[in-house]
C-alpha cells in the first residue's frame, strides 16, 4: 500500500464538517414553535372545559325556565328563575370569563319552548405572547314538554259545596270554583296546546254532581227517544177526569108553516047550552129524528145539543060557551055558572113547523193520579220545548201549591242505563257484573236496557204529590241545590290551539267553557267517573275519535279528577238513577242514606279498576279546607279516591287556591315530559 498524504484544513471548513453540539442548536430554533404549539393545547384545554361546564349551566337553566313557566310564553318570573340555575352551575368569571349576560326567552316561533344563549370571553395564558388575548365562548340550548299524543279529561266536582268562599293564602276570599276555574286554565297552559305534527293533547270536560249533562253529545240512537213515539218510566203523575153532568130542557118554537084564526062552525043555547062540547081534534103531527151535535170549551165542558122538530097539520076544535050565571068557590071546588050559548069553533094548521134544543152539560172534575207511568220522551230528547204532561191549566200546582212548569226542553242530563242492584257495599271489585251496564264502559247502546234516558225533572213527583222541581224549601231545592240538579253541559275531546280559539264542532274557547261553569248538587263521584272514562275510551261510543291519532303515533290517557267533598248518596235523589225512594235501581227503596253511600263507594271502586285495566292514568286532588294542625291528608280524602289514583303519587290535597293551582301545574309537567330538544 501507497502512503496517504495528511493535509491541514482551514478553521471555517472544520467548524462546517464537525457534529458536537448539533442538538442544542437545532433546540433553540425550535423552542419558539414548540411553545406555541404547546400554550395553544392548554389555553384551548382551559377553553374546552369552561365551554362544558357553561353548557351544563345552560342546559340546567332551560330545563328549570321551561318547567318553571305555567304560560303560554316566559315571564319574568320564569326568566329569574332559569337565571338563577344558569349563575349556580356558571357564576360570573368562572375560568376568569368576561362578565356576561345570558339570553334566556320563548323561543320564537315556538313559544313554550325555552331557548338560552350564552356568549362570552375567556383570557389565554401562554398565547398571550402570540398576540392571542382572548378565547371566544358561545354555546346555545333549548327545552320543551315532550308530550306526544295526550288525551286528558278533567273529571270536576262543579257541586253546591263548589260555591263556598276559601281564603288564599294572600288574603284573596273566592269561590272554591273561582279557584278550581283558575287552576284548570294554569293546567293547560302549562301542558300545552300541542299539535297534530310532534305531539297532540287535547282536552275533555265532565263537571259531575247527581248526574252529568251528556246528552247532547251523545248520538241519538243512543237515547230512549231517539226513535219517534219512545217512551221512558217516571215516578209522576196523569189526569184524571170525571164529569158532573146537568140538563137544560128547550121548549119549542115556531119555525115555519102557518096556523089560521078561530072559526065558528056552529052554535047552540038555551039548555043545549049546557051540553056544549067540541068534537075530536083531526091534528097529525110528526116529530123527525132528533139532530145532535157536541162540543168542547176551552176548560174541558162538553155540551151536547139535541135539536127535534115536529110538523102539524089538521084542525083544532074547542067549544066556546058565554055563561047565563058566574061560576063560585064551593069550599075548594070551582063550580062554573051554567051556560046560556055554546059555539063550537076549529082553526086549521098547513105544515106548522116548531123546533126545541134540548141541552146537556157535562162538566170536567180533574184530578191527579200519582205513580209510575210512561212518558213520550222522542221531542223531549230532540230538544223542542213540549208540553208538560203534568201540567194542566186547571190544577197547575203540586200538592203545596207550587206551579207546575207549563212546558219544558231537555237540558241535556241523563238517566244511567239498567244497572244490577244486588252490588252490595262488600260485592267483589275485580269485576263488573253482566247486567250492571252502568258502570261498564264500552258496551254499546243497542236496546232500552241499554240506552241512556233523558232525565226530566219537571215530570217527577213523591207518591204525596210533591213536585221535584220546586224551589219551595232548601231541602227540596232544584236548578240551585241538591236533590234534584243538573251541571253544566260536559265537552267531548278537543285541541285547542289556545284558551282562546273555539275548536271546530265546538260552541266555545276553552276560557269561556270554563268561565260558564256552575255550582249545583249532590256529590256522586261514581257518575262523573265513569262518564269521563267513557268521553276518553278508545273502544266505547266514541272510538272513531279516540282511538287514533293523526300522526299514527300512540296516546297517552288521563283522568283529572277534582273533588272537594266525599261522595254522598240520598233515597230523595232525583238524579242519574231516578228517583231512589221510589224507583230503587241501586238499591232497595228501604235501604237508608247510610247503605246507599256505601254501595255508591264500592261501585266507584269497581269503576276505578276497570278504567285502569284500560290503561288510563287516574289523577285525583282533594279540595278542601285546612283542616287542624297534624292532621293527615290521607284522613282528609276518602280512601276509595286514594285507591282509585294509579299510586300514591298520583293523588294530593290542596287547602287553599294556590296550592291547588301548583297542584294542576305539578299534574301537567308529570303527563308532559320535560326534555331538551337541541
Amino acid at each position: 500500500m501507497g502512503k496517504v498524504n495528511q493535509y491541514r484544513h482551514g478553521f471555517l471548513k472544520r467548524l462546517a464538517g464537525n457534529q458536537a453540539g448539533n442538538v442544542m442548536a437545532m433546540v433553540a430554533a425550535a423552542i419558539i414553535p414548540l411553545a406555541a404549539l404547546i400554550g395553544g393545547g392548554l389555553d384551548m384545554s382551559r377553553a374546552y372545559m369552561a365551554r362544558a361546564r357553561m353548557q351544563q349551566a345552560c342546559d340546567s337553566a332551560a330545563l328549570a325556565g321551561r318547567r318553571a313557566m305555567t304560560g303560554a310564553t316566559m315571564s319574568t318570573t320564569d326568566i329569574a328563575e332559569a337565571r338563577k340555575f344558569f349563575d349556580f352551575n356558571f357564576p360570573q368569571n368562572t375560568f376568569q370569563a368576561a362578565t356576561f349576560t345570558p339570553v334566556i326567552r320563548s323561543k320564537p316561533g315556538e313559544t313554550t319552548t325555552v331557548q338560552v344563549t350564552a356568549e362570552t370571553t375567556m383570557p389565554t395564558t401562554i398565547m398571550k405572547i402570540f398576540g392571542y388575548q382572548t378565547l371566544p365562548l358561545a354555546v346555545t340550548c333549548e327545552s320543551r314538554f315532550d308530550i306526544g299524543n295526550t288525551d286528558v279529561m278533567l273529571v270536576l266536582d262543579t257541586t253546591g259545596s263548589m260555591s263556598s268562599n276559601m281564603t288564599d293564602t294572600d288574603g284573596t276570599v273566592m269561590t272554591r270554583l273561582a279557584a278550581l276555574k283558575l287552576a284548570v286554565k294554569d293546567f293547560y297552559d302549562t301542558l300545552g296546546a300541542g299539535s297534530d305534527t310532534t305531539g297532540r293533547i287535547r282536552y275533555g270536560f265532565m263537571p259531575y254532581s247527581s248526574t252529568v249533562n251528556v246528552g247532547y253529545s251523545l248520538p241519538s240512537s243512543a237515547l230512549v227517544g231517539g226513535t219517534t213515539g219512545e217512551t221512558w218510566n217516571y215516578q209522576t203523575r196523569k189526569l184524571v177526569t170525571t164529569y158532573a153532568d146537568s140538563s137544560q130542557p128547550g121548549s119549542w118554537s115556531f119555525s115555519s108553516g102557518s096556523i089560521s084564526g078561530w072559526t065558528t062552525q056552529s052554535t047552540t043555547s038555551g039548555g043545549s047550552a049546557s051540553a056544549c062540547s067540541a068534537p075530536a081534534n083531526t091534528l097529525n103531527t110528526v116529530t123527525n129524528t132528533p139532530a145532535t151535535s157536541s162540543s168542547t170549551s176551552s176548560d174541558g165542558t162538553i155540551t151536547t145539543t139535541t135539536t127535534t122538530t115536529r110538523v102539524t097539520n089538521g084542525r083544532e076544535y074547542r067549544a066556546n060557551y058565554t055563561a047565563a050565571t058566574s061560576g063560585y068557590w064551593n069550599w075548594f071546588t070551582w063550580v062554573p055558572g051554567t051556560p046560556s050559548s055554546c059555539a063550537i069553533q076549529y082553526r086549521t094548521y098547513t105544515n106548522y113547523t116548531e123546533t126545541k134544543s134540548d141541552r146537556a152539560t157535562k162538566t170536567p172534575q180533574y184530578s191527579w193520579q200519582y205513580g209510575q207511568y210512561p212518558l213520550d220522551v222522542s221531542g223531549y230528547v230532540a230538544g223542542n220545548a213540549v208540553a208538560n204532561p203534568t201540567h194542566h191549566a186547571s190544577v197547575p200546582t203540586d200538592a203545596n201549591g207550587t206551579t207546575v212548569s207549563a212546558t219544558n226542553t231537555w237540558a241535556g242530563c241523563i238517566e244511567e242505563r239498567d244497572t244490577d242492584s244486588s252490588i252490595t257495599a262488600t260485592t267483589s271489585t275485580s269485576s263488573i257484573p253482566s247486567g250492571a251496564y252502568d258502570l261498564q264502559i264500552d258496551t254499546a247502546p243497542t236496546n232500552k236496557a241499554t240506552k241512556w234516558r233523558p232525565h226530566w225533572p219537571d215530570v217527577e213527583f213523591t207518591r204525596a204529590g210533591r213536585w221535584l222541581n220546586d224551589n219551595r224549601d232548601y231541602d227540596y231545592r232544584s236548578g240551585s241545590g241538591g236533590w234534584n240538579a243538573c251541571p253544566s253541559k260536559a265537552r267531548k275531546l278537543a285541541s285547542y290551539t289556545s284558551r282562546s280559539a273555539t275548536p271546530s264542532g265546538m260552541t266555545s274557547s276553552f276560557d269561556t267553557y270554563i268561565d260558564g261553569l256552575i255550582a249545583v248538587g249532590g256529590t256522586y263521584h261514581d257518575i262523573g267517573m265513569m262518564w269521563g272514562a267513557r268521553f276518553l275510551s278508545p273502544s266505547g261510543i266514541f272510538a272513531s275519535e279516540n282511538a287514533n291519532a293523526p300522526n299514527g303515533f300512540n296516546i297517552s290517557r288521563h283522568i283529572i279528577f277534582m273533588t272537594d267533598g266525599d261522595l254522598t248518596a240520598y233515597q230523595s235523589v232525583y238524579g242519574a238513577y231516578g228517583y231512589q225512594a221510589l224507583d230503587g235501581r241501586v238499591a232497595a227503596t228501604s235501604t237508608d242514606d247510610t247503605g246507599l253511600k256505601a254501595i255508591h263507594k264500592r261501585r266507584l271502586e269497581m269503576m276505578c279498576n276497570a278504567i285502569k285495566g284500560k290503561g288510563i292514568t287516574i289523577w285525583v286532588v282533594g279540595f278542601k279546607d285546612k283542616p287542624p294542625a297534624g292532621t293527615l291528608d290521607s284522613a282528609m280524602l276518602d280512601t276509595e279516591l286514594q285507591t282509585c289514583a294509579n299510586s300514591g303519587n298520583h293523588w294530593f290535597m290542596a287547602y287553599n287556591p294556590s296550592t291547588l293551582r301548583q297542584k294542576f301545574k305539578d299534574i301537567a309537567k308529570n303527563i308532559g315530559g320535560l326534555r331538551l330538544s337541541q
